[in-house]
């Protein structure tokens, strides 16, 4: 073969040619003898050995059709490899296949990186897989290089070359540029050390110009994971296949956490289980699916899950077994049961009752009495009407650095409901849940001003009622309804405030201007004011609205009587009277004999 080479290189200068004839012939030329150099060439004896490694990557659709194939290898006896990003948009599973013929299905992505293009992956292997070790430090250039390709039977298809240049890829690892180009069959191979090791994975000259070829660092691609920052990732959401979970507990927990939102009960639900299956030792996993099937009993019997309590109730028990915090373990059961059962009031089963959370919560408080635990008991002992005990639980709390403007409320709710409560200290623990507040407070305190104005007003405390309903105001910069300005008017017209009382009445009106009640209660601000001629504008405005509003007509003779109009005022009173209103009785009798 060698000779019928040199023969026509012989034969070949002997013809006369044109410039671009001999470009072309030198090139084929050069071709022909890369290819008689890698005919004549014998690979390393490790290279049977490490083909095994090498596989054919494919990827399919959400219907089941094909999109591309390309190389892959492996990089660990698990089943992790290595190959193109690109392959994997838009893919909703995988297959990889080894040199004998067997395929494996893709089970996770492991990391990603889009601008490398490269992507790690878990096949499902049944037993130890084949691989290649990865190179252990960066590779100088000018250092022999050998390219893999995928074959089948005793073939063994490779390319040799050097490394023409290195560049850095980040403080660890590199990039290289190859002094060759590559064919498609070659494209993402593995690049190996004449050790055996490799150092990259092969890719094409983007330039197009095909004259060499670059790889990026195998190790670089093996170090890529899904961390929490990923969740919604571009990079992996156009992914179909599952993501593998980062390797710490306390970030697939937090990764577990932002899927929740972002999945249906269904898909979640498998999220749920294959986070167990990951972390099967961990009680966090069971605790948040039991979670899922008691809280979605619905639409997982929609999906053909029976009996989601006692699956729930298995998942309970076993988060309780692997937690090492028994404590935490009962007050996690304590609160999804408690849940439960305050929401369903036709649960049966005795695992699933009020009765059943206080048990659960004390056993929690048994192992350790924490604040935490005694704000649930307290929520359930007020929940069962136990306004004493959950007084208690609050306080307890509240003599604690667990304490907060919550635990103050709820304590002074359930003061409230204890026979004898004084309504002071009521107050006084409801201006403790505000202090918790700090200062400045801010939009969400304004619930608490909102109680704590009830009950200054049930004292009679009209100024400092006034006062709250300011900072309330002030807190929600000025946005709020006629109702705000109808109490506060009520509070403003106890406490004598007439002008004020008017003003915030007439604001009312103005933003419900459909209401008749605001209307009548302008007119009553005005006939204390004695301005009796406005008081019955305001009049004729409610019963333009509501024709048989009794209180009305009352009013209206009232204005009479003061303007010293007696049968007219006799005439509302006497419609009043028809009208069954409860009080005009006493009136007619003193000014219509």
């Amino acid at each position: 073969m060698e000779r019928l080479f040199l023969q026509k290189v012989v034969y070949l200068s002997r013809v006369k040619l044109t410039k671009n004839e001999m470009k072309k012939i030198v090139l084929l030329l050069a071709i022909a003898c890369v290819c008689l150099t890698a005919a004549t060439q014998n690979p390393p004896k490790w290279m049977n050995k490490t083909k095994k490694a090498v596989l054919t990557v494919t990827t399919f659709d959400k219907d089941n059709r094909r999109i591309n194939a390309t190389t892959g290898f492996f990089i660990t006896e698990t089943g992790e490899l290595l190959s193109a990003y690109s392959l994997f948009k838009g893919a909703a599973r995988a297959t990889v296949t080894d040199t004998e013929g067997n395929e494996y299905p893709v089970v996770s992505v492991i990391g990603a990186d889009d601008l490398y293009d490269v992507v790690r992956l878990k096949a499902a292997v049944p037993k130890k897989a084949p691989y290649i070790p990865l190179a252990t430090a960066p590779v100088a250039a000018g250092s022999p290089v050998y390219l893999l390709s995928y074959s089948t039977g005793k073939n063994v298809l490779f390319k040799q070359g050097e490394i023409a240049e290195v560049s850095k890829l980040n403080d660890s690892y590199r990039y290289y540029k190859l002094s060759f180009p590559l064919t498609a069959e070659q494209v993402n191979g593995p690049l190996l050390l004449p050790t055996g090791e490799v150092f990259g994975l092969a890719q094409e000259d983007a330039s197009g110009k095909k004259e060499h070829s670059y790889a990026v660092s195998a190790g670089y691609a093996s170090s890529l994971r899904v961390s929490t920052s990923d969740a919604f990732n571009t990079v992996y959401t156009t992914i179909g296949i599952r993501k593998a979970w980062p390797e710490e507990i306390e970030q697939a927990s937090i990764f577990l956490f932002l899927l929740s939102n972002n999945q249906d009960v269904p898909a979640y639900l498998e999220t749920l289980n294959d986070f167990i299956a990951a972390f099967p030792l961990e009680a966090e996993g069971y605790m948040n699916r039991a979670s899922h099937y008691a809280n979605n009993r619905e639409a997982l019997s929609a999906a053909g899950y029976s009996d989601c309590l006692a699956l729930a109730l298995a998942d309970v028990n076993t988060a309780i077994k692997y937690n090492k915090n028994k404590g935490e373990a009962y007050y996690d059961r304590a609160k999804l049961v408690f849940s439960v059962a305050a929401n369903d009031s036709t649960i049966t089963d005795p695992n699933w009752t009020v009765e059943a959370a206080i048990a659960a919560i004390g056993k929690a408080v048994a192992e350790e009495d924490l604040p935490l635990y005694r704000q649930l008991e307290g929520d359930i002992y007020f929940y069962q009407g136990a306004y004493e005990e959950a007084f208690d639980d609050y306080m307890r709390v509240n003599d604690s650095d667990f304490s907060s403007a919550n635990s103050y409320y709820w304590a002074a709710k359930a003061k409230e409901r204890i026979a004898g409560a004084q309504i002071s200290d009521i107050i006084a623990l409801l201006d403790s849940a505000l202090s918790k507040m700090g200062t400045p407070l801010t939009a969400e305190a304004a619930p608490y001003l909102l109680e704590r104005i009830e009950y200054k007003v049930q004292l009679s405390l009209f100024k400092e009622a006034i006062a709250d309903y300011d900072l309330y105001y002030n807190l929600l910069d000025g946005k709020v309804g006629d109702a705000f300005y109808y109490y506060r008017e009520q509070a403003k017209s106890k406490a004598g405030d007439n002008e004020g009382a008017l003003q915030d009445i007439r604001e009312a009106a103005r933003l419900s201007p459909d209401s008749p009640d605001y209307y009548a209660e302008e007119a009553a601000v005005l006939v204390r004011m004695q301005r009796y001629d406005e008081a019955l504008a305001g009049i004729q405005k409610a019963l333009a609205l509501a024709p048989e509003f009794s209180s009305c007509y009352r009013l209206r003779g009232i204005c009479y009587i003061r303007q010293g109009k007696k049968d007219e005022a006799c005439e509302a009173f006497n419609r009043a009277k028809e009208l069954n209103d409860p009080v005009v009785a006493r009136l007619i009798k003193e000014h219509c004999r």
